[in-house]
Formats: C-alpha cells, structure tokens, sequence
C-alpha cells in the first residue's frame, strides 16, 4: 500500500518549539508553560502519535514501578501530572486543497477525545509544520490553538 501524496511531506518526528492559544483580541497564553516539550510522529502507515507536557510537574511522593500498579498518588499529585500532559494516538489523512489534516482518534488521555476527528489547519514553513485549531471558546474567549513543530533530523 503507498500513502497518498498530500500525506508524504508530514512523514516524520517533530519536536514541539512552541504551543500558544492565540485569542482574537490579540492575547497570548501558553496553556503548558513557555517551555512546553513534546513530540508528534506522522507514519507510512497512516498512524500519529503525539504527546506534550509541561516542565517541572511536581514529582509523586512515591515512584510507580510499573504501568500495572494502580492506586498510588494522592489528589494533588494526580491532578497536577494529568492537567499538564495531553497524548493520543490516531490515524490521519490530508486535504492538501484546503490544508486541512484530520487526526481519527484512536485512544487518548482525555477519554472524551476517543472518537472523534481533530481537524487541524496546517502550513509547512521550511522544517516547521505549523498546526492550529478552528477557532474555539476557552474561558470565555474565543481563540485557537497555535502549535510549531520543528522536524527531527533522520537518526538512521
């Protein structure tokens, strides 16, 4: 199976350089810190993957040893990792004429995500894919999501 031309240029890994909400009066927010980190991979196969984060979450006070260990952490601890870390994984596919990329969410962090298609507008800006949400309301404002994702070179 080949992957259909408007897919091929998103092939790849990406490190997150910046992650704003941009609202229509011109604010700025940066909803996981000005130092967010994270990564997204776009596959052959037609599988994304991406997860982001922000810095300095507070430690739990006592490690988990292994994914199958439940019940640990306390209230603060869990709030604190969960709101400052968003993942999913999906499959996509690409409307080169309206620069549109549609991620099919597969499974997520938010279950309420699971199911639905998260349609990002896209832009290539050298070794720069740019991603931003339609327009939405958060605390009352209406604005988007503004996300520049610089390529990872080739490793192998």
């Amino acid at each position: 199976m080949s992957i259909p031309e408007s897919a091929r240029d998103f092939l790849g890994s990406y490190r997150l350089q910046s992650f704003e909400l941009v609202f229509d009066d011109g604010t700025v927010e940066h909803p996981l810190g000005r130092d967010a980190e994270g990564l997204i991979v776009y596959t052959r196969e037609g599988f994304f993957s991406g997860q982001m984060m922000q810095r300095g979450r507070p430690r739990f006070a006592q490690a988990r040893q292994s994914a199958a260990q439940k019940d640990f952490g306390n209230d603060a601890e869990v709030r604190a990792a969960f709101n400052g870390y968003v993942a999913y994984y999906c499959t996509y596919d690409v409307d080169a004429a309206r620069q549109i990329v549609n991620h099919r969410i597969i499974s997520a962090l938010l279950p309420n995500w699971e199911g639905q298609v998260n349609v990002r507008h896209y832009e290539f800006k050298g070794d720069v894919l740019v991603l931003r949400s339609p327009p939405m309301v958060v605390a009352g404002k209406s604005g988007r999501s503004v996300l520049h994702w610089q390529r990872c070179p080739t490793v192998y």
